[in-house]
């Protein structure tokens, strides 16, 4: 469901349809951080420089840039970590939005937003390395999508900030990264997540969760229809021959930068 903004808390609001007033929903004062991906960092080597979808859908939609043809209500995601510690799992609300595919276009991920304001001040202290787990559930809630997402942010300095996204494709078996670039409707589920050091060098998540997901049966009739010969320059025409792969990136040169006056966890005055 959309959420507003107010002085001391985030409620439901039906009014939120308009990019402007979801960007504002959305805390997007935070988002000309520099620990996000259009911020002119590099990413990994691993990962292809022109895997910043600047202008496609995928930055469109986290960005706050498309008008939502709908939102959706009851939508939570179950959070946790893993690691040196494990914290307890908390359950947020998420505020899914829904995009009109275009003509015979796929259908289009939804995206859905965890503002982690919902914590109130404890924030969500993780280890500083392990493993971000986000179970996503729809309204009637059965298992959308579970993230798991890895990390190590050991040397991460105080008061810095930095990101981490993982992107999930549905993919031919011999296609490569490279052959997602051309190919962007392989894209299925992506989860971006922010992180923050104290002064002490705890690391917590801060600000958002963002995420796009695909639901179920658009997501299988779809596999079908592109198992049925849309990909046949990869010679696979069978349904074993293609599988869902992750693929994670985080900024490089620098890795971390200063972060700004936001609350990052309890040792922040």
């Amino acid at each position: 469901a959309p959420v507003r903004k107010s002085r001391d808390s985030f409620g439901y609001d039906c009014t939120l349809r308009s990019v402007n007033s979801i960007k504002n929903a959305l805390s997007y004062d935070c988002e000309g951080s520099s620990s996000d991906s259009d911020s002119g960092y590099s990413v990994c080597k691993s990962v292809p420089e022109r895997m910043n979808l600047l202008g496609s859908f995928e930055e469109s939609a986290l960005k706050g840039r498309i008008q939502p043809f709908s939102v959706i209500d009851g939508f939570t995601a179950d959070l946790g970590a893993s690691g040196s510690f494990c914290p307890p799992h908390v359950r947020l609300a998420v505020a899914t939005f829904y995009f009109s595919p275009y003509d015979d276009s796929p259908p289009l991920p939804y995206y859905g937003h965890c503002n982690l304001e919902q914590l109130g001040k404890r924030r969500y202290h993780i280890p500083a390395r392990g493993n971000v787990q986000v179970t996503v559930f729809n309204p009637q809630g059965s298992v959308v999508k579970m993230f798991i997402v890895q990390y190590n942010l050991s040397d991460m300095p105080p008061y810095c900030q930095t990101f981490v996204r993982q992107r999930t494709y549905f993919m031919p078996y011999k296609a490569t990264l490279d052959d997602v670039i051309a190919h962007r409707s392989w894209l299925r589920y992506l989860i971006h997540l922010r992180f923050c050091s104290s002064r002490s060098r705890k690391i917590y998540l801060h600000s958002d969760i963002r995420m796009l997901f695909s639901r179920k049966s658009e997501l299988d009739a779809f596999n079908l229809n592109s198992v049925g010969g849309q990909n046949v320059e990869f010679g696979q025409q069978d349904s074993e021959s293609y599988d869902l792969r992750s693929f994670t990136e985080m900024p490089e040169n620098p890795r971390y930068s200063p972060r700004k006056l936001f609350f990052c966890g309890p040792e922040d005055k």
